[in-house]
C-alpha cells in the first residue's frame, strides 16, 4: 500500500473519510464485472472537481497511478487498479446539475446513475438515448468512459451520440471543457466523441452535458420466430431496410432458445431455431398505423410465428424470456467469456453459420445473442472449468472468432471496450501505424501515463 506521506496528503485533499488505506476497506474496489481483481493501493472519493484536480496534479508529481472508477460494472477490467494504482471513485459525484427541456439538455456529475437520471425525465416526459443493460447500476461516467449502449441504441444511438459536451481532467492536472450546448458547433477538434469512449485513459470526467429527447410513450413489442438463422437475418435486414427504424431489435439463437425454455417452460414452439424482439415507439395517434405497416413489412419474409403483445403483462412476459438469458447460462456452465462482437447486418448470417461451425472445431458450447439492429452479437463461450476456460484451446477458438469478425468487416468489440482483457486483441483491429498515433495522443492527455496505465490501447 501507500506509503503514510501520500496517504497524508490526500486526507489534506479530502474530506474526513474520503480516504481508504487499511486492505479490507479497499478490497471491494479492486474489481469489476470482469470479475478480475487487483488490491488498489488506497481508495479516494472526491465530490467536486477542485478535489480532483489536487489529487491528479499530486499524482503527477509523484508519478502515482490512478484509476478513475464508477460502480464497476465493466466488462473488460477497465476500473481494475493494476500497476499498483490508486483507485479515485466518482460515486459521491452524484448530482444532476440542470435538466433544461426547452434546449433538449441536462447537465450531470459523472456518479449520477442511468436509471436515476432516466426516472427524473420520464416524469418530465424525455429520455436519454443510451440504456445499457447496466443502467440500475451503472453511472454516467461510467457509460461515457466504455460508450456503452444498450437495446435502443438501433434508433436512439450510444453516448457518443447523445453527449454535447464534457468536462474533465487530463492527466496534468488541467481542466478542460469540450463541446457546445446547442446542437451544431464545428470550433475547433472534436474532442468530447474521441473522449467518450476512452476508458479512463485521457482524463477524469467531472461534468457531462447531455443531448436529450422527447418520450414516445407508446410501445409495441412484438416477438418473432423463425426454422433457420437465414431467416431471422433475412428478416433483420428487412426490418433496417425500411422507414419505421425499430426501437429495440434483439436476436437469440437455437441455442439460447433451448436454454430459454428451460427457465421460462417451452415459451419457444418445437423446432424453433431463432427468435427477434422487436419494438417501435411512437405517439398515441400513430403507433397502431405503425404497428399495422411493421406487421406488413415482417409477413412479407418468411418466418414461423408472429406474436404481439396485446398489453402490459404480455409485454413483461416477452421481455422476461429474453432476459432469463443470462441466469440460464449459469445452468449450462459455471464459467463463460462473454464477447461483443459487431459486424454488419449483412453479414450476420455468415457470422452466425461460422460461429457455429467454430463452436463444434473446438468441442466449445457457443450461445449468441444480442442487439441484432447494430449487429451487435453477445457470443457466450461456456465451460465448466477455470482451467478449461484459461485453456490453449480456448485461446485458439477466442482467436478465430475475432479472425471472423474482422474478415466479415466487424469489430471486436461493440460496446464492452477494451480494458484489459482484449488489450493483446486490438492489434488484429487496428493497424500499428494507427495505434502510434493513438498512444501519441494519449501521451498529449497524460504525458506521464498516470491515467488507467496499460489499459486499451
Amino acid at each position: 500500500m501507500l506509503n503514510k506521506k501520500h496517504i497524508n496528503n490526500f486526507q489534506n485533499i479530502l474530506p474526513k473519510n474520503y480516504v481508504l488505506s487499511e486492505p479490507g476497506d479497499c478490497w471491494a474496489y479492486g474489481y469489476d464485472n470482469s470479475k478480475m481483481h487487483v488490491m488498489p493501493e488506497c481508495v479516494l472519493f472526491a465530490n467536486n472537481k477542485d478535489q480532483i484536480q489536487n489529487i491528479i496534479k499530486y499524482c503527477f508529481t509523484e508519478n502515482i497511478s490512478i484509476t478513475a472508477r464508477g460502480r464497476g460494472t465493466g466488462n473488460t477490467g477497465g476500473s481494475v487498479p493494476i500497476n499498483n494504482s490508486i483507485v479515485l471513485s466518482l460515486e459521491k459525484m452524484n448530482k444532476i446539475l440542470n435538466i433544461d427541456t426547452k434546449n433538449r439538455l441536462v447537465v450531470v456529475e459523472p456518479g449520477v446513475i442511468n436509471k436515476d437520471l432516466q426516472d427524473k425525465l420520464y416524469n418530465l416526459n424525455f429520455f436519454w438515448g443510451p440504456d445499457p443493460s447496466s443502467l440500475e447500476y451503472s453511472t454516467i461516467g461510467g457509460n461515457i468512459a466504455n460508450n456503452s449502449a444498450g437495446p435502443r441504441a438501433v434508433k436512439y444511438g450510444t453516448p457518443r451520440d447523445n453527449i454535447l459536451g464534457l468536462e474533465f481532467v487530463s492527466g496534468t492536472g488541467d481542466i478542460h471543457k469540450t463541446g457546445v450546448k446547442t446542437s451544431k458547433g464545428v470550433v475547433g477538434l472534436d474532442l468530447t466523441r474521441l473522449f467518450t469512449g476512452s476508458e479512463g485513459i485521457l482524463g477524469v470526467l467531472t461534468q457531462a452535458t447531455l443531448k436529450i429527447l422527447p418520450l414516445n410513450k407508446s410501445i409495441k413489442t412484438i416477438e418473432i420466430t423463425f426454422e433457420s438463422i437465414i431467416d431471422a437475418s433475412e428478416m433483420i435486414i428487412s426490418l433496417m431496410s425500411q422507414p419505421i427504424t425499430p426501437y429495440t431489435l434483439e436476436f437469440v439463437d437455437s441455442e439460447s432458445i433451448k436454454l430459454i425454455n428451460l427457465i421460462k417452460h417451452n415459451h419457444y414452439d418445437q423446432n424453433t431455431k431463432a427468435g427477434i424482439l422487436l419494438e417501435i415507439d411512437g405517439e398515441d395517434e400513430y403507433i397502431d398505423l405503425m404497428l399495422k405497416k411493421i406487421i406488413s413489412i415482417i409477413k412479407k419474409n418468411k418466418l414461423k410465428k408472429i406474436t404481439v403483445a396485446k398489453n402490459p403483462l404480455e409485454v413483461k412476459k416477452l421481455w422476461a424470456a429474453r432476459k432469463s438469458l443470462s441466469p440460464a447460462l449459469q445452468s449450462i456452465g459455471k464459467y463463460k467469456i462473454n464477447e461483443d462482437i459487431a459486424v454488419p447486418i449483412s453479414n450476420l448470417t455468415n457470422l452466425l453459420n461460422k460461429l457455429e461451425e467454430i463452436s463444434k472445431e473446438y468441442n466449445i458450447k457457443i450461445v449468441n445473442f444480442g442487439h441484432a439492429g447494430n449487429g451487435n452479437i453477445h457470443v457466450n463461450l461456456i465451460f465448466q472449468s477455470e482451467k478449461e476456460k484459461n485453456s490453449e484451446k480456448t485461446k485458439k477458438c477466442l482467436d478465430k472468432i475475432f479472425d471472423l469478425v474482422l474478415n466479415l468487416e466487424g469489430t471486436i468489440s461493440g460496446e464492452h471496450g477494451i480494458g484489459i482483457i482484449k488489450k493483446n486483441y486490438i492489434q488484429k483491429e487496428i493497424n500499428k501505424e494507427t495505434l502510434i498515433l493513438m498512444k501519441n495522443i494519449k501521451n498529449q492527455f497524460d504525458p506521464k501515463n498516470i491515467l488507467n496505465p496499460n489499459k486499451s490501447i
